[in-house]
């Protein structure tokens, strides 16, 4: 969903390479999370099919951790605000804004992995049956799944792609709004409301998680040492758990007390804070010694590949489960194999569809900002206003 840490520092205004640390490993772990609860759930029944024998302690945590899926994006959610929305922040704040080059990352970013992976999902559908619509394939592309319409070809995951397109949309309409442009002012005017129409249909929680992750690093300076990462702890970890509480469950039951506590939105949002406040301690926390410098510089390595990982991985699960349905009831070396097999070849078809797509996404953006630099020279006057609107 967001780039790496890498890819986003010249976004952030006065950082150099080496300020933002760990965040590789973060991208890479919500991603891995995402898969490991969807592998889970192919693999074996619901908890309450378990064989009591298989009803250990250990079991119980495994079941429990791997249900956090909404939790795991929204990991990506604050990230993305941190790392998009906070660079825009600062580059109104320095009166860089460049609306051209903000639009091509953005574009590149989502549409350079999503468009194979949608040409992927779409064969898989095809290929075991299951029903495509070309309106929900444009549909995806416009951000509109979960909208108007479904995720292409029940691609599930691909619900948090709409939130992104328009906090991408949002976030730039605003900040030409702030840049003071007054060509633009029409435009960009229309297109915030336009987005915040989207997110009456959407959750708008996940909104003010991006909202709160880019005003985090805004204040990036002063959000750090020991006070701050132990309140970042206690909104976490409350977040999650009145998160988790009121997710529906087919094996655990409802309590009625449950609605004396804050709502799941609630939960979202306190769990979105304390990541938040915990960003600017990581990032600040360089690596020392060699050890960890290479377990850091692995993190780049290995997160490379995350976006198309979270947008290709429903489908490879869906293909195996097509092959093999049957769900375990019990932890054994075979069911326990199947599942450590499922993981392992979405990480290996991720990496086959992220070295010719998403590795090139870097040389797509140079060959669409060159595209543009030479059509706006030849149409000075057009593009006289968005010409001074600079973002890099």
């Amino acid at each position: 969903m967001v780039r790496s840490a890498h890819d986003s520092l010249p976004e952030l205004v006065g950082a150099s390479r080496h300020e933002l640390y760990w965040l590789d490993w973060v991208r890479f772990a919500a991603a891995f999370m995402v898969v490991a609860i969807h592998a889970r759930g192919g693999t074996w029944v619901d908890w309450a099919s378990i064989e009591g024998s298989d009803r250990s302690a250990i079991a119980a945590v495994f079941f429990a951790v791997t249900r956090a899926g909404t939790e795991s994006v929204l990991v990506f959610f604050v990230l993305s605000g941190y790392l998009v929305g906070g660079a825009l922040i600062k580059r109104v704040q320095a009166g860089s804004l460049r609306l051209s080059d903000y639009a091509v990352d953005r574009a590149s970013r989502i549409f350079v992995p999503l468009i194979p992976a949608l040409a992927f999902s779409g064969a898989v559908a095809w290929w075991t049956g299951r029903p495509t619509s070309i309106t929900e394939f444009f549909g995806t592309l416009a951000g509109l799944q979960g909208v108007m319409i479904a995720s292409f070809a029940s691609n599930v995951p691909l619900w948090s792609l709409s939130y992104e397109v328009w906090f991408y949309v949002l976030g730039g309409a605003a900040a030409a709004l702030c840049a003071g442009r007054p060509r633009l002012a029409a435009l960009s005017f229309f297109a915030v409301v336009a987005a915040l129409c989207i997110f009456t249909k959407l959750n708008s929680t996940f909104l003010f998680v991006w909202c709160v992750g880019a005003l985090s690093c805004q204040a990036t300076g002063s959000l750090r040492g020991r006070a701050i990462v132990t309140v970042a702890f206690v909104f976490a970890i409350c977040g999650y758990i009145v998160s988790q509480v009121h997710t529906d469950s087919v094996s655990v039951k409802q309590f009625t007390w449950l609605q004396h506590l804050p709502s799941q939105s609630v939960g979202h949002l306190m769990l979105g804070v304390g990541i938040s406040l915990l960003l600017p301690s990581l990032v600040a926390a360089r690596p020392r010694g060699p050890f960890l410098i290479i377990v850091h510089d692995l993190g780049a390595k290995i997160a490379a590949s995350s976006y198309t990982l979270y947008l290709i991985h429903y489908p490879v699960l869906y293909l195996i489960e097509y092959y093999h349905p049957s769900r375990y009831s019990t932890f054994s070396s075979e069911s326990i194999g199947w599942y450590g097999g499922r993981i392992v070849a979405a990480l290996f078809v991720a990496f086959l569809f992220y070295v010719p797509f998403e590795k090139r996404t870097a040389t797509v953006r140079r060959w669409a900002r060159a595209r543009i630099k030479f059509y706006a020279l030849g149409h000075k006057g057009l593009f006289s206003e968005t010409t001074r609107l600079d973002i890099s």
